[in-house]
């Protein structure tokens, strides 16, 4: 094999998305996961002499130690839930998984280094001491819970929900009943379904995924080929909407619409855990649809 198709297969796979903690449960379990695992290694284990660090009674370690991952957990739970929403992360790349996992942990260490450094000179040999402990006390129970989600994901299929009330009324146009063919960026055939199962086309970079129902349960399948293409060859299909650059929502699957702050807001009948706002570009387009 060439470096350079080593280097273009190495570029796919950071590119590629990883969604094992899209949801807000698997977030959760990761970081209940996290913090309970590191709490109970550390004082069972006393790994890297802990023990020395900061009290002389067992009291002291204990909840010294108790307190480390309890603060883990926090700093956990605001990379996850405030600063993946503020910085617009609901799915990752590979490449941005791996980022963001180097930066939890400098996070990390820099907390541990506040409370438990040592004030030393030059501070920079005690902080990358203490980013070297930080990170050998946490990606294991971190990349263990990554794996426990991804068995889970593998053994339960993704199951249909019920449809939550519709607020808002969606047109049902009558649509054909001819299967269309997704094709890669090469033309090779992908998938075949009827449009009518189509939930969502979700841009992922240099793929799209494609969600949609098959035998009463909600499929996902990665294409690699770009969200404005396909919309190219769905424009035959008027229910098939774009409300985004990166989403393509089927209007017969929208449960709800709710105006925020100016713009919209949609909720599909099968995917209510996965919100979607209708961008700025497409807002007006999409408020004619609704109301017609």
């Amino acid at each position: 094999m060439s470096l350079n198709q080593t280097r273009n297969k190495l570029v796919d796979f950071l590119g590629s998305p990883f969604t094992l903690l899209d949801s807000k449960g698997d977030k959760l379990f990761l970081i209940i996961f996290c913090g309970i695992f590191a709490t109970f290694f550390i004082n069972f284990y006393e790994p890297l002499n802990i023990s020395t660090w900061h009290h002389d009674s067992k009291i002291g370690n204990f909840l010294t130690i108790w307190t480390a991952g309890l603060l883990g957990a926090i700093i956990l739970s605001i990379t996850q839930f405030i600063l993946r929403p503020k910085f617009k992360l609901f799915t990752f790349t590979v490449g941005q998984f791996l980022l963001w996992v180097f930066f939890e942990f400098f996070l990390l260490a820099i907390l541990f280094f506040v409370l438990y450094g040592e004030s030393v000179f030059p501070f920079w040999k005690e902080f990358f001491l203490v980013f070297r402990y930080t990170i050998s006390l946490t990606i294991i129970p971190y990349f263990l819970a990554c794996l426990i989600i991804a068995v889970k994901k593998l053994s339960n299929p993704i199951k249909v929900k019920e449809a939550p009330a519709i607020s808002t009324p969606i047109p049902k146009p009558t649509p054909p009943l001819a299967q269309h063919a997704f094709k890669d960026e090469n033309g090779k055939i992908m998938l075949a379904i009827k449009p009518t199962q189509l939930l969502l086309l979700k841009s992922e970079n240099n793929y799209t995924s494609v969600f949609f129902l098959q035998n009463e349960k909600i499929e996902k399948k990665l294409i690699r080929t770009n969200l404005k293409k396909l919309e190219s060859e769905l424009t035959e299909f008027p229910y098939l909407l774009r409300i985004h650059r990166s989403y393509m929502v089927n209007l017969e699957n929208i449960a709800s619409v709710q105006r925020k702050k100016g713009s919209f807001q949609i909720l599909l009948t099968h995917l209510p855990e996965m919100p979607l706002k209708v961008s700025e570009t497409y807002k007006a387009f999409f408020e004619a649809q609704i109301k017609s």
